[in-house]
């Protein structure tokens, strides 16, 4: 790997705030773009990032400081992660070295970072019903001051953003929409919404044609042509005009002005454009297209690989030819992901009504490995979270199998599908929850209540697997067996016992599978002292790991020593043995990677509640039962490693040590 040169700056040192870019002209904004591009390549080489969808916004973004005034004006950036040019013009260059590194600068829309990000962004299709809410709020204020909402086509295919535009265009207020067409979200963008703006972008050509078509009816005005001849070219337009949409006819129908498409890339002209619309007292949609990637090859050739890169994946093209070094290939880790897809592939082989679905996050959470083996079986339907869910109930209603592969911070959004439209007909759902537990990503990607709110629901089993093995086997019973809605939630991180899943799957081939009874947990280690036998820990799902790598430093440390238990279910909870250890008087302490209200040890501690007022009304005599809960505190959690935010709440091994020797020695 060579040295990443740092790119010269001359222009972009000169911006320490958005107003001296009202100084530069046309030309000198282009020099800047160019620069800013370079300095975010050479940035996220060595911070990891969110690279191909910044360098596709850079001339938009000069062009949104160019013409508004934040913070005055408000310029509400939809998801956020397309947000780093945009950081740079408002004073945060001189922190772009900690970008996404804990305690430094977030990789999304923070308005406890500057007052030039207007609200919170991390999930997508909410910056339209902001922008309506904040002029609305203007107007009855009497402030002056303009509302620009930047979504991406990808965006715009949410349910949320479409139910926006349908109000805004009722209430006409002036809020000036950028939507930035690059045929992309984190995986390609699919559907009706994507192919209208394909067509639309056609328009070029249309407009090229009726361009020369006017220029002959000009030159022959004066000529004495046959009538014929005039009626071919009026059948000529006609044609011309048929064949192609009038670009927009559907947000003009919808109440919002429209304008575009423009080249998102030629700053000149995204700046013209936003000065025509920025004074409108009715709601304007700007059409721009531009190329997510853009300036850096192999980001323009592969958008939806360096969507998102890790430090040091990145390199410029080298001047200089050099004889290239013979690396040994290492292998790239197994992740949960990887093993939940695999899973489900080998399951799929084996029903063949199994379908999987992804609300647009087919790369991410690698379905698109299962997309290609089964492509009729596979179904992406875009952003829309609450349409997956309900679409998903439909199938199992009518004897598919449907598995919903979703991150834990998206399921959110569809909450009340999960519950209404799942639930209640206790239908054969299974959600495979990604990202469960922390994330690198922040506050509003932390996926951490899910554990919460999946148990307050009727019906629905909550698993989290300890290992690779036992992910592998869930998701088989889940679909064999379940007769109700299931979810799955693991995390994001590297596989536990991956290597061990492989050599089973090696000797006993891709239908290497065991049933589970997840009704009922697993005793992983208990003491022949049965004074120590008494000291229960209950982990739940990825915290069964780190239990278990502290287990000898706590015994031959320490002389501390428990009962480990692998309890992979927080809703149904094994009844059972809880009772068992309660009836004993043990010492309980459980541990997960989730919000304690609510989460597995509350779950715990309402069962020991029940217990104990059932042996009072027997007449037993029943004493409080000693539990402890590990778990998040009532707090959000910023961005960072994984590893930092584990001892930042209180769950890395070394934490753990700490807590469980002063509970079992206390």
């Amino acid at each position: 790997m060579h040295t990443l040169v740092k790119p010269t700056t001359t222009f972009l040192d000169a911006v320490l705030t958005p107003s001296e870019l009202k100084k530069l002209s046309h030309e000198e904004l282009g020099h800047l773009a160019s620069e800013i591009r370079q300095e975010i390549i050479h940035s996220l080489a060595k911070t990891g990032g969110h690279l191909a969808s910044n360098l596709g916004v850079v001339e938009i973004t000069i062009a949104l400081h160019k013409v508004f005034t934040t913070p005055n004006d408000l310029i509400l950036w939809d998801v956020g992660h397309q947000a780093y040019v945009h950081k740079m013009l408002t004073g945060r260059r001189d922190k772009f070295g900690s970008l996404r590194q804990f305690k430094g600068l977030s990789g999304f829309i923070s308005p406890s970072e500057s007052d030039h990000d207007a609200f919170i962004a991390g999930h997508s299709s909410t910056s339209i019903s902001l922008a309506v809410g904040m002029a609305l709020a203007r107007d009855h204020f009497k402030q002056d001051r303009k509302i620009v909402a930047v979504i991406g086509d990808g965006g715009l295919t949410g349910g949320m953003a479409l139910e926006a535009i349908n109000h805004l265009g009722h209430i006409q207020k002036g809020v000036v929409i950028i939507l930035n067409d690059n045929e992309m979200s984190i995986s390609e963008n699919l559907g009706g919404i994507s192919q209208y703006m394909k067509r639309i972008k056609e328009t070029f050509f249309y407009k090229d044609i009726k361009e020369k078509i006017d220029f002959i009816e000009g030159q022959l005005d004066e000529a004495r042509l046959n009538p014929a001849v005039w009626q071919l070219i009026e059948m000529v337009k006609k044609e011309a005009k048929g064949r192609f949409d009038t670009p927009g006819i559907v947000f003009e129908k919808l109440g919002i002005n429209y304008s575009g498409p423009i080249d998102g890339h030629d700053v000149k002209a995204v700046v013209e454009a936003l000065e025509k619309v920025k004074d409108k007292d009715t709601p304007q949609l700007l059409h721009v297209i531009t190329r997510k990637g853009k300036g850096y090859a192999p980001a323009e050739e592969d958008s939806i690989k360096y969507h998102g890169v890790p430090a040091y994946a990145l390199e410029p093209a080298l001047a200089e030819k050099s004889e290239p070094r013979v690396l040994a290939p290492k292998a790239k880790p197994k992740t949960y992901s990887d093993v939940f897809t695999q899973a489900l592939i080998d399951v799929a082989a084996l029903d063949k009504d199994v379908v999987a679905i992804t609300p647009a996050t087919a790369e991410g959470s690698g379905l698109v490995k299962f997309s290609k083996v089964y492509p009729d079986r596979f179904f992406d339907v875009a952003i829309c979270e609450q349409h997956a869910v309900t679409m998903a109930a439909g199938m199992a209603k009518c004897g598919l199998k449907p598995v919903v592969s979703i991150y834990s911070t998206f399921l959110q959004r569809a909450l009340d599908q999960v519950i209404h439209d799942v639930a209640i007909m206790n239908l054969p759902v299974i959600f495979g929850i990604d990202r469960g537990g922390l994330v690198e990503d922040g506050e509003t990607h932390q996926g951490v209540f899910d554990i919460a709110y999946m148990r307050a629901i009727p019906n629905l089993t909550v698993l989290a697997p300890k290992d690779a093995i036992e992910l592998r086997n869930m998701v088989f019973t889940a679909v064999k067996e379940s007769k109700g809605p299931v979810a799955i939630r693991f995390p994001r991180d590297k596989a536990c016992a991956a290597a061990e899943l492989d050599k089973l799957v090696e000797s006993k081939g891709q239908t290497a599978f065991e049933k589970l009874d997840y009704t009922s947990w697993e005793i992983l280690h208990q003491p022949a002292d049965q004074v120590k036998a008494a000291n229960v820990v209950f982990a739940y799902g990825a915290m069964v790991e780190k239990v278990a790598a502290i287990l000898p430093i706590l015994k031959d440390t320490h002389g501390v020593e428990f009962t480990f238990v692998n309890a992979r279910s927080a809703k149904p909870l094994d009844q059972k043995m809880l009772r068992d250890f309660f009836a004993k008087d043990c010492r309980i302490v459980t541990v997960e990677e989730g919000v304690a209200t609510g989460g597995f040890g509350a779950a715990v501690l309402e069962e020991a509640s029940r217990y104990r007022m059932n042996q009072l009304e027997q007449g037993k005599n029943a004493k409080a039962i000693d539990i402890s809960t590990l778990a998040l505190p009532d707090n959000f959690v910023e961005h960072g490693a994984r590893n930092i935010l584990l001892d930042l709440v209180g769950l890395s091994e070394a934490a753990l040590t700490r807590k469980l020797k002063l509970i079992f020695q206390g």
